[in-house]
């Protein structure tokens, strides 16, 4: 063997029963760092395809940017590979239910409630009410959401998702017709129970005293009076409203309850004097001639002295208290032909249409002609010792006044032969009287007769 042949044998190198040369040896070691660099990054996409945490961080920040399709295929690949996977089967619902897939929605979160135990979240439960609620079967969603909070009542995520239920049920029933008024206050009432915000407590709120208020009108126009009153006091512990006070006690005197109405007023009347006054005071009136028709005096006099009190307190009008009504008003004529003197007569026809006595009451004609007052006449028609009865609105009990002018007046004196005559009243005497208009009479003098204009012009 030659010198040459024993050194080219000596850089073979032996691989099993073959001997590689240099050049075989150098394509080897490049080969096998390709294939091992293939296992390793087929191990890494294999790792990233399929690892659990790395698919649902991928898929939530697809939900995030908006891709939602893309999130849903991220998540059934996390679902394929981890079928046990809670978190992914809750995921992929959500992003069903952003693509309207509802049945699919639903299914991911039947999915996602089974494994419930091993997680002991009540997400799914929350999110399959959500899928009821948007197909209208909010029987399911109120079910689902109620065995969910047997199995963990301390969870305040259950409770926004029964108050959200419940204000979207309400609202839902708002907008149907014929309107389940009964339903509707119920459904608010509910979702105030479980309401944790503020501001969506005021919002609710208003929305079941709005409720409230329609039903009341419905109850009232079917004479359910007793029904009524219930759904206004329970309207009362959510927002203390005057009007709400005085509806009740409107809705008691309906009713012919007499003294409830009266002890609603008087609520009314703390809160609200300046317009609950003059409602109070004809109830207590009332409740005065009741007594007094039941010869009760004692008991009537100290209603009525509470009206006159309350009546001060609350500066209601005397004309509104004790309204009086002009019947008829006729003026005769009774003149001197030969000197132009007059003196005209003006009977008046008063009724008192309050609901009791009026004890004092004056009534006074103003004679004018043009822009001059040529005389007044005064008198006085009810006194504490002599009052005008009662004529409950009606115009009964009515008392005819004949007025006369102070002294005579001359026809030459008229401007263009007419008078003007005023008709006003007062309900107090001496300086701090305040006269009321009540009616304007005319009448021209020609020639020794006079012709009325009888009709009242109403001021």
């Amino acid at each position: 063997m030659s010198r040459f042949s024993r050194r080219r044998r000596q850089r073979q190198i032996f691989l099993g029963n073959f001997y590689l040369n240099p050049s075989v040896q150098y394509l080897t070691t490049i080969v096998s760092a390709i294939a091992l660099a293939g296992f390793v990054f087929s191990g890494f996409l294999l790792f990233r395809f399929t690892d659990e945490e790395d698919l649902i961080n991928r898929g939530k920040m697809q939900l995030m940017e908006g891709k939602v399709a893309w999130a849903a295929k991220t998540f059934q690949t996390l679902v394929t590979h981890h079928r046990d996977s809670y978190e992914g089967h809750l995921l992929l619902g959500q992003a069903y239910l952003q693509l309207d897939e509802r049945r699919k929605a639903e299914q991911e979160f039947e999915l996602a409630a089974s494994l419930k135990k091993k997680s002991g979240d009540s997400s799914p439960e929350i999110a399959l009410s959500k899928v009821s609620m948007a197909r209208g079967d909010f029987a399911a969603a109120e079910k689902t959401l109620y065995d969910a909070w047997r199995r963990n009542r301390l969870d305040p995520n259950i409770k926004q998702a029964r108050y959200e239920l419940y204000e979207h049920w309400g609202n839902t029933l708002s907008e149907a017709e014929p309107k389940d008024y009964a339903s509707i206050v119920q459904k608010y009432q509910t979702a105030l129970h479980y309401v944790s915000d503020y501001q969506d407590q005021q919002a609710v709120e208003e929305k079941l005293i709005d409720a409230i208020r329609a039903y009341t009108d419905k109850l009232i126009s079917m004479k359910d009076y007793g029904t009524a009153i219930q759904q206004l006091k329970i309207s009362l512990r959510f927002k203390y409203l005057p009007d709400t006070l005085v509806q009740i006690a409107e809705t008691y005197s309906r009713m012919g309850k007499l003294d409830d109405s009266i002890e609603w007023y008087r609520k009314a009347f703390e809160v609200n004097p300046e317009v609950v006054g003059l409602r109070l005071t004809n109830m207590l009136v009332q409740k005065g001639q009741q007594l007094v028709s039941d010869k009760k005096a004692d008991e009537a006099k100290a209603y009525f002295d509470e009206a006159d009190k309350i009546s001060q307190q609350a500066k209601v009008s005397l004309d509104s208290l004790y309204p009086v009504s002009v019947a008829s008003v006729k003026i005769k004529n009774d003149m001197d032909d030969a000197t132009g003197e007059f003196e005209p007569t003006v009977d008046i026809k008063l009724s008192n249409d309050a609901s009791r006595d009026l004890s004092f009451l004056a009534v006074r004609a103003e004679f004018i002609s043009g822009n001059d007052t040529l005389a007044l006449s005064t008198e006085q028609v009810a006194t504490p010792d002599k009052p005008l009865p009662m004529g409950g609105g009606r115009g009964k009990n009515t008392v005819t006044v004949s007025l006369k002018p102070d002294s005579k007046l001359n026809v030459h004196a008229l401007q263009g032969g007419k008078m003007t005559v005023k008709i006003s009243i007062a309900y107090r005497d001496g300086n701090d009287a305040v006269w009321k208009l009540k009616s304007i009479q005319e009448a021209t003098i020609q020639g020794g007769a006079s012709r009325p204009v009888t009709e009242a012009k109403p001021v």
